[in-house]
């Protein structure tokens, strides 16, 4: 009997001991970060069809490919795809669907890492994944024109080409729950976009009525040694204002008060923006725009709150900023069908524009601590997706300094799903922590810094969500035209330099 409880008790505490490791040590949470993130999954209902997406590696300049191209790909008939791996536990459902049969050259693997991985390797490797585990580290494409993600995306699946049979669970995808956030960089409107649309008349409208631009020339050099570029207008006028208003969240570092009484400055580093100008935004489709920056003090503390007034006046939203420390700190949130999704602004340049408990106004300043505790409590509240947009670093850079690093890889850790950063004034590079991607800048959006080429051109981020899920992201190079207007540049034209640039930066994490 001794010996059948000794036994018995060497099994309970064994049990008990084997509970301990997987919970963690009692009385504390275990650290999320010290595991690897797993695949998340959408649920679907028996007999739901699934929907396939041709993909390349995040890099890839390929945005669109022909459904004839798919199926000579799968049957090794391709000139340009050597190899497709398909990530399914039921490839016979996606052949079928093609009607062709699979080359020996064609892989299927379980998990979205072995497609990633796959991909990565080879340059003519094309992966077709189910539509709810496609990634943002990776390139979905358009078939034949038409897309499941992005502002121009299907509503329903009636049009896809690529859908299988019938499944089980884990791969349901519904494209009502889609839906996208568009960031935009550094917005500067006093200076030469002030002169512009106060001074010589051409509106507010006029700094975001723009198309496409092309580089004209590069020249050399600017005051600072580097080229400098002429560009001229091509595009349809109004493509950026169909681009931004299509999103269905639109947002942008504001990098300027606009106090009731402001002041044009025709140069130098006070910035004041007519409140008049902020209409010029909300018509241009932009809902919300951040002010934790170095420069929102530039008229005090009444300039902070006569902005965040203004604003709201004008139809836009504000967040990282306030009267006080306490206030700045607030989260701006929005639902998104059933998803909520949270903005949450830090600056961490020049600490004398930061609030404090004290009553002064200002932005909310970059603290490791306060940021971990303002996700927490946003998770806790029922927050979705949590996107954090930082003010740091330094300017007219490409590299990444190492508080940076260490501050992102916290705000990922904490429970962040996105990083979007500003400040430098130069689009900066991309860097995926526990499959959450950081973009440590947009570069400017709207900005007279003519000091060289990378200061006159930025990114629009386009971020496509499925639910709370982060499925793609796209990049859509802009530049700065006349020194005012905001245009888009071509991705696979003279906007592949700015493309070039972030991919180059971006290697300092591979």
């Amino acid at each position: 009997v001794v010996m059948r409880f000794r036994a018995s008790l060497a099994i309970l505490l064994a049990l008990l001991a084997a509970t301990s490791l997987a919970a963690g040590v009692v009385g504390q949470e275990p650290d999320p970060s010290s595991q690897p993130a797993p695949e998340v999954v959408a649920t679907a209902e028996p007999g739901d069809p699934v929907p396939f997406v041709p993909v390349r590696r995040f890099w890839s300049a390929q945005r669109d490919i022909a459904l004839e191209e798919v199926r000579a790909a799968v049957e090794g008939r391709s000139e340009e795809i050597r190899r497709v791996v398909l990530a399914s536990d039921d490839a016979s459902i996606l052949w079928a669907a093609l009607e062709v049969e699979p080359a020996e050259s064609t892989l299927v693997v379980e998990t979205m890492r072995e497609a990633k991985q796959a991909l990565d390797r080879s340059k003519r490797t094309l992966g077709l994944v189910p539509a709810a585990r496609v990634r943002p580290d990776m390139r979905a494409l358009s078939v034949d024109g038409v897309s499941l993600f992005g502002g121009g995306r299907l509503d329903d699946l009636t049009a896809w080409p690529l859908v299988g049979g019938d499944v089980g669970e884990s791969r349901a995808f519904d494209p009502a729950r889609t839906w996208t956030l568009i960031a935009g960089g550094d917005v500067m409107l006093d200076r030469e976009p002030h002169r512009k649309a106060v001074i010589e008349g051409r509106g507010a409208d006029w700094l975001w009525d723009g198309g496409y631009a092309r580089i004209t020339s590069r020249t050399c050099c600017t005051k600072d040694g580097g080229p400098a570029i002429s560009t001229r207008r091509v595009g349809p006028r109004g493509a950026v204002r169909e681009l931004l208003a299509g999103a269905d969240i639109a947002v942008v570092n504001h990098e300027a008060p606009a106090p009731n009484v402001h002041r044009y400055h025709p140069g130098g580093l006070v910035f004041n923006v007519d409140p008049d100008l902020l209409p010029g935004l909300t018509n241009a489709g932009i809902d919300v725009i951040s002010l934790a920056n170095n420069h929102i003090r530039n008229a005090g503390s009444k300039g902070v709150t006569q902005t965040m007034r203004n604003a709201r006046e004008a139809g836009l939203r504000t967040f990282g900023a306030g009267a006080d420390e306490e206030r700045a700190r607030r989260p701006w949130c929005s639902d998104q069908g059933e998803t909520r999704v949270c903005l949450l602004g830090y600056n961490e340049v020049n600490a004398v524009v930061h609030a404090v408990r004290e009553g002064r106004a200002g932005a909310a300043e970059l603290i490791s601590a306060d940021v971990e505790q303002d996700i927490r409590r946003l998770r806790r509240d029922g927050a979705d997706v949590i996107v954090i947009w930082p003010h740091w670093g330094a300017e007219y850079v490409t590299t990444t300094e190492a508080k940076q690093r260490r501050w992102a890889r916290e705000m990922i850790r904490a429970g962040a799903d996105v990083v979007l950063g500003n400040h430098s004034h130069v689009t900066g590079p991309i860097q995926f922590i526990d499959g959450a991607p950081v973009l440590y800048s947009l570069g400017n959006l709207v900005f007279d810094l003519p000091r060289f080429e990378s200061t006159e051109e930025g990114v629009l981020v386009e971020l496509s969500f499925h639910g709370s899920r982060l499925a793609q992201i796209e990049l859509h190079p802009t530049v700065i035209h006349d020194r005012a207007q905001l245009q888009l540049l071509e991705r696979d034209g003279d906007g592949a330099v700015v493309i070039e640039r972030m991919r180059k930066a971006s290697r300092a994490f591979e």
